[in-house]
């Protein structure tokens, strides 16, 4: 049988190397890292020109270096990053990593919501001081998760967790949009994690019903891909549907969240406060009104960072080229025309 080249552009183990190597005997594995200082936004260079897989955060710009190129999986869960990527107009095949993301996006979302629930960032603010408040009781007096909703705008992979952690730890009250109304998951996901077939949510909302998922939330997680569709879906008058004494917490993109809109929703107190961990332009430039907030808790875009993000990008890449070589439906295949 022929072999098949892959080139890998991410800066892999040996071990995991090994693993995706292990797959089949077919398969010529390179991997060339992208050297620091180098243009991280095009891999055009590192191709030979007989690849046939590509494995990355950012697929070739110069199509015509990688001839024979037919398929890539991208590091990444989202696409917005290509806009305007010339692979978007090829007959190439993409795929996300969407679902590797579950477990420690879904976490960091949980772990935000406790944090603002408890006034955490005030305490650090205290602790950095060396000042022991007076009143305390009446200054910390914060929330509790337990038996509180939980609305989670996107319900994919990573609402998904973050809901079975919510439901299942807090007993909190679950509501769910979805962009097409599917209640299963059909992309990849992790046994165990999250929830593949829908039974967590008490109730499902269209994006034609989110104000009214707003209105009846204590916690809202952004967890929906950043497309057309999706920008700007929370803007001035979906942040006055919520309850004054609500959450929001994006770990999403930020341009699904109208920043300035936000930033006097804060201000004026219109919502409790807010967990961000992406914003409109990054890093958030260093006069932007959100860093001086003290209802917001901000995060520079690391929700996904832990030691574990690798193994999982790898598994569902060996899982991936076992169906490429097998003839089968690739997982977390890119619709183009949908944006994810």
């Amino acid at each position: 049988m022929d072999t098949i080249k892959v080139l890998m552009t991410l800066r892999f183990t040996d071990a995991q190397i090994a693993r995706v190597r292990a797959v089949s005997s077919r398969l010529r594995v390179t991997q060339k890292s992208v050297k620091e200082g180098q243009d991280f936004s095009d891999t055009s260079a590192l191709f030979d020109g007989d690849e046939e897989i590509f494995y990355g955060a950012i697929p070739p710009r110069a199509l015509t270096r990688a001839p024979r190129l037919k398929w890539a999986q991208l590091h990444t869960a989202g696409i917005n990053h290509l806009t305007n990527h010339p692979i978007l107009r090829s007959d190439v095949r993409l795929t996300t990593s969407s679902g590797i993301h579950a477990v420690p996006i879904g976490e960091f979302a949980i772990g935000m919501m406790l944090a603002l629930a408890r006034k955490f960032p005030l305490a650090t603010r205290k602790q950095d001081r060396a000042e022991w408040p007076k009143g305390k009781w009446k200054l910390f007096l914060g929330a509790e998760l337990r038996g509180k909703t939980l609305g989670v705008v996107g319900y994919g992979s990573i609402g998904r967790e973050a809901a079975r952690i919510a439901k299942r730890g807090f007993a909190m009250r679950v509501l769910a949009m979805t962009r097409g109304g599917d209640k299963r998951d059909r992309g990849y996901h992790e046994p165990g994690v999250g929830d593949p077939d829908g039974t967590l949510p008490d109730a499902w909302f269209t994006r034609a019903q989110l104000v009214d998922l707003l209105a009846q939330s204590d916690f809202v997680l952004i967890a929906t891909p950043l497309t057309d569709e999706t920008r700007d879906l929370i803007g001035e008058r979906e942040l006055r549907a919520f309850k004054p004494t609500a959450y929001l917490v994006n770990i999403a993109r930020g341009g699904i969240v109208n920043e300035a809109a936000l930033a006097r929703a804060l201000k004026e107190n219109w919502i409790a406060g807010a967990g961000l961990d992406v914003f409109e332009q990054e890093p958030l430039p260093a006069d932007s009104a959100l860093w001086k907030l003290g209802n917001a808790l901000i995060a520079p875009h690391i929700s996904g960072a832990t030691s574990h993000y690798d193994d999982r990008a790898v598994e569902l890449f060996c899982e991936n080229l076992r169906r490429y070589l097998n003839g089968e439906e690739l997982l977390n295949l890119v619709e183009r025309e949908r944006g994810y």
